[in-house]
């Protein structure tokens, strides 16, 4: 979750090709390593088509630009078509390409029930509920084709909107027993017992409060901006601190934090708090603008250096 978060928000702040794919190599490697598979045909072609589909976007209806690459003398579709446009398009599908990676990698090594056990313990009944309600599609898709083959099995062959009946009754027959399965295993495990108590509930009133202050001081005063930060900042910690506190939870398999664990979530947050500094203070550094003449992007060693670190958990003995 750690890495998935600092390297998308890198490819969010960069906008310069050579870091982009550094973050895209580092996501496949990840993959790689996770699965052991190569990256497929099919992957490089989603990668490709994220790209091609922003770069003639940008190209057809961009006219921004100092190298006319085509022009045509027509209404509408007329005008010059340069260079500029199609490299500020590839950026752009570039930066789409590589954040998807990232996400896709992340989807791939963590599942819903690894993220219910890492979200705040106030928080978990909204969690199981939205889990719950999530499945409930394929569920039904499920018992959907569970009636159409039994259907079959009995020569039964639907002929128009009359027939069904024949399939609405069962769908939702079997949903409401698949319903009453889930709600006794939930009553079973104590779920919703737990009750928030009156010093924890008044702990998260203030916090909400001081966290609408901050919003106000910060309509009210932008140039005092430091005042809302600290009001935003302690009504924040105050309703983390209620929904950490607040709630149960149990577990089969305690999980163990190793050191190869600190040591990735470390980097990671490291590079992506250099990026965030990069930003504020050299901006054109991680920043690629072809406009209004097409040019060579900045490549800096140091930078794509700590860009790279994010590849750590492919190349980290022991980690899978």
């Amino acid at each position: 979750m750690v890495w998935a978060g600092s390297a998308g928000g890198i490819a969010l702040l960069v906008r310069n090709p050579w870091y982009l794919l550094l973050i895209a190599a580092a996501a496949m490697m990840i993959r790689w390593r996770a699965t052991g598979q190569r990256p497929s045909a099919g992957m490089l072609r989603l990668f490709a088509g994220l790209m091609v589909f922003p770069t003639l976007l940008n190209f057809l209806f961009s006219r921004a630009g100092e190298t006319v690459l085509l022009e045509f003398p027509v209404r509408f579709i007329g005008g010059p078509y340069t260079l500029e446009a199609l490299l500020f398009g590839a950026a752009a599908g570039l930066q789409l390409a590589s954040l998807l990676l990232v996400m896709m990698t992340f989807s791939l090594l963590l599942s819903p029930t690894d993220l219910l056990r890492r979200i705040p313990a106030g928080l978990a009944p909204a969690g199981i509920t939205a889990s719950i309600a999530m499945n409930f599609a394929p569920q039904a898709r499920r018992s959907f084709d569970a009636v159409r083959e039994a259907q079959q099995v009995r020569g039964h062959a639907p002929r128009g909107f009359r027939d069904l009946r024949g399939i609405v009754t069962p769908l939702v027959i079997l949903s409401l027993e698949s319903a009453l399965t889930v709600g006794e295993g939930l009553a079973t495990r104590g779920w919703g017992d737990a009750a928030v108590s009156e010093a924890g509930r008044r702990m998260a009133w203030a916090g909400v409060g001081l966290f609408a202050l901050g919003a106000i001081a910060w309509s009210l005063a932008p140039t005092r901006g430091w005042i809302a930060a600290i009001l935003v900042g302690v009504g924040a910690t105050l309703l983390l601190a209620v929904l950490a506190r607040s709630g149960s939870r149990s577990r089969y398999r305690p999980e163990v934090w190793r050191r190869r664990d600190s040591i990735i979530v470390g980097v990671t947050l490291g590079v992506l708090s250099l990026t965030a500094i990069l930003v504020a203070l050299a901006p054109s550094l991680l920043v690629y603008e072809p406009y209004p003449q097409a040019a060579w992007p900045t490549f800096s060693w140091p930078v794509a250096l700590a860009v790279s670190l994010l590849a750590l958990p492919a190349v980290l003995p022991g980690h899978d």
